[in-house]
């Protein structure tokens, strides 16, 4: 579908399918875990379970152990990257990552004087050296006080983590990212040692790769949707996707915007059959879009986007979001209770009870009995 004279448009469904194809859920994939956060760009890991049934939603016979052992052989690494949230990347991706995400936080947290009389390389080498080694946030903070003295602005202590963190290059070790972990006091280690190879890219290469990863994973994507996703301002993003749009593809959306998108992914048919499906809370598919009807309407987003933050675990059936679960377990019994926004019709239903089973047979394995209700 065109206008005259106008970019090709991409009907909701259509995207919505795009979307679905990008984020392996049309279909489990039969991937390594590192491909296949690559794949999707990104895995939210504020809710330590979250990337665990995001993997289990989108890849063949994924068990929990395929994940630990990437995060304990430090081909993934979790650290607070897009938006200042915690999320699971790839080791290969990660410099390029850090440096299109937290450069930008680096400089605002130096304009502030979080570290006043003392200069952030400073901190960042000493700190860098100390953890050579996982350490605790309060070994490292205590060895900066140790070794610089009172500099720090006691108005900003809620930001000296992040602040330390960020110019470090510091990542989160093991448990930090392991199945059930809910802490805050993970570890934390230099990122030059727990990572084998690659070092900081220039700023342009790394916003590139950046936006590369987004529209492999989301697109196609307005220059909003892609400063959503990576929490950049358009004034950073735009230079570095004008460069790139002669290669890529441009579409338009049913309002008009502008899409832009990697010449040979996939954008299947509005017809395409797609699986019930359920999301993790804080699924990226929830948040990496300003643009968000592609996945859920705009009526049911105050049952997803609670006020104290949470983003709710959802039901995707045809393709959005039409309900939120949840799991209460015990030695006896795990119960995943499903919510659906309408009546579901008797073929999403018995869908939605056989993955709902399965769903909650992988998340409490240990229980003797498993079961599903909906209402």
């Amino acid at each position: 579908m065109t206008r005259d004279g106008a970019l090709p448009v991409l009907t909701l469904r259509r995207l919505n399918r795009a979307t679905l194809a990008r984020q392996l859920l049309l279909r489990r994939a039969r991937l390594d875990v590192v491909d296949a956060i690559e794949r999707v760009a990104a895995l939210q890991a504020q809710w330590a379970p979250s990337p665990y049934v995001a993997l289990w939603s989108r890849l063949a016979g994924f068990t929990r152990e395929r994940l630990w052992s990437a995060i304990e052989r430090h081909t993934v690494i979790r650290a607070r990257l897009m938006r200042g949230t915690l999320h699971l990347v790839s080791a290969r991706d990660f410099y390029a990552f850090a440096v299109a995400t937290q450069d930008t936080q680096r400089a605002a947290w130096n304009r502030i004087q979080i570290a006043r009389g003392v200069e952030s390389e400073r901190v960042a080498t000493l700190a860098a050296a100390f953890a050579r080694t996982p350490r605790p946030k309060k070994d490292v903070i205590a060895h900066l006080r140790e070794n610089l003295g009172d500099v720090f602005n006691e108005r900003f202590n809620w930001l000296l983590w992040r602040y330390v963190s960020a110019h470090a290059d510091l990542v989160s070790a093991p448990p930090g990212g392991h199945w059930g972990y809910g802490g805050t006091d993970a570890p934390y280690v230099a990122a030059r040692h727990w990572i084998g190879s690659g070092r900081r890219p220039a700023e342009d290469a790394a916003v590139e790769r950046l936006i590369r990863r987004c529209l492999g994973a989301f697109g196609p994507a307005t220059l909003a949707d892609i400063c959503k996703f990576t929490g950049q301002v358009p004034a950073r993003i735009r230079p570095v996707l004008d460069r790139l749009a002669p290669d890529l593809r441009r579409f338009a959306d049913e309002q008009g915007r502008a899409l832009f998108d990697l010449p040979r992914a996939p954008r299947p048919k509005a017809e395409v059959h797609v699986p019930v499906r359920f999301l993790p809370r804080y699924d990226e598919v929830l948040i990496a879009y300003q643009h968000r009807d592609r996945v859920i309407a705009p009526r049911h987003r105050p049952a997803i986007y609670a006020k104290n933050g949470i983003i709710e675990a959802t039901l995707l059936v045809d393709g959005f979001v039409t309900g939120t679960w949840d799991l209460a377990a015990s030695r006896e019994q795990a119960l995943l209770r499903i919510r659906p926004f309408k009546k579901l019709a008797p073929p999403d239903r018995r869908a939605a009870l056989d993955e709902g089973e399965q769903l909650a047979r992988f998340l409490a394995p240990d229980a003797r009995a498993h079961g599903v209700r909906v209402g």
